[in-house]
């Protein structure tokens, strides 16, 4: 069984992409690309933690995988 890698922070909501562009929309102009640029930084590399975790279970994933006895 494959379990999540990168478990929620109960501290903090889970916000969707919506909810998080009203946020930075509300912040001064100054900011906002700052906070673009970390949002979007830390949706990249949790994909990036998601592709290496898929990378490395690929084959005990693969429905054709048969492990050698």
């Amino acid at each position: 069984m494959i379990t999540n890698p990168l478990p929620k922070n109960h501290f903090f909501a889970t916000l969707n992409a919506n909810e998080v562009a009203g946020i930075i929309a509300g912040l001064p102009e100054e900011y906002r690309h700052s906070a673009f640029m970390i949002y979007f930084g830390t949706v990249n590399n949790c994909s990036a933690h998601i592709d290496a975790t898929i990378e490395a279970y690929h084959d005990k994933c693969d429905p054709t995988y048969k492990e050698i006895l």
